[in-house]
């Protein structure tokens, strides 16, 4: 099998093999490797907090460990450079995570953005965008979505999907994900939240959504995609706890989020657009 290099991450990084896209997702998360968290954390310890850097395998790094190892499988899998939305960019922060990976070029999308910032971390265009609007691309313009912890704070989460959606070209994947609780606490959250809002204790930006697994599900079918990994977290978050040194705690805590999705903290899908 071809291997995939990353070539700003370190030797773990540009030994990838890629996993088999056929495969049950909750193996093929298992097959990832652990030492590429180690060695990217190690490399951009600037975008976590002390105590979560302070330790070799911070669960707080999943979200970006599952993303750069997701987006390793697609550029395998598509055989051909692809084009990467990262939608919700902020200042690159996956990025500068990921390092260079050959054969992905990045777009950044977000409501403010720093061209000179984005420049830097490697991304070769970018849109200032409203996510409660329509975005300024052409329908099926991209390869891949990224897009972890944005939807939360969006006003019309179900339109900003379907703009995500649109984007995409066929055989394409958005990689999206969020907080995640069962279904009926997260109504009573997302009902809190929305009553906090019209009270003005809140505002637009922070958390005014809550998202669960059945949720993203039907988000994806309504919008024509198929899931092909749904993923939680962790079942024990605790930041610089010495646990955090040693891969099999966190190989234990992903094995609980692939068994219970909505009990992971944290959810992560891959969804793909058929051909």
């Amino acid at each position: 099998m071809s291997t995939l290099s990353s070539s700003a991450a370190g030797p773990q990084a540009a030994s990838f093999v890629p996993s088999n896209q056929s495969e049950p997702s909750r193996r093929r998360v298992q097959r990832w490797p652990l030492e590429l968290l180690a060695d990217r954390v190690a490399d951009a310890r600037e975008l976590f907090t002390a105590r979560a850097n302070s330790t070799k395998f911070p669960v707080r790094a999943i979200r970006y460990w599952w993303a750069h190892c997701a987006l390793l499988d697609e550029v395998r899998a598509q055989g051909r450079p692809i084009t990467i939305a990262d939608a919700g960019c902020s200042t690159g922060h996956l990025r500068r995570y990921t390092g260079h990976i050959d054969g992905a070029e990045w777009m950044g999308l977000d409501w403010k953005i720093e061209p000179e910032v984005l420049r830097e971390r490697g991304y070769s265009s970018w849109q200032e965008c409203d996510f409660d609007r329509p975005l300024p691309l052409a329908d099926a313009s991209v390869d891949a979505v990224v897009h972890l912890h944005v939807i939360e704070h969006l006003p019309r989460p179900e339109f900003s999907f379907q703009e995500l959606a649109r984007i995409v070209k066929p055989g394409g994947v958005i990689l999206a994900g969020s907080p995640a609780m069962p279904p009926i606490l997260s109504r009573l959250r997302e009902r809190q939240h929305r009553a906090n809002l019209a009270r003005g204790k809140i505002a637009i930006g922070r958390h005014i959504n809550s998202m669960d697994r059945p949720r993203w599900i039907r988000l994806a079918r309504e919008n024509g995609l198929v899931p092909e990994m749904v993923q939680g977290a962790f079942f024990m978050r605790w930041s610089g706890w010495a646990m955090e040194n040693h891969a099999w705690w966190l190989r234990l805590n992903l094995a609980w989020g692939s068994l219970f999705p909505s009990l992971g903290g944290e959810i992560y899908l891959a969804m793909r657009k058929p051909l």
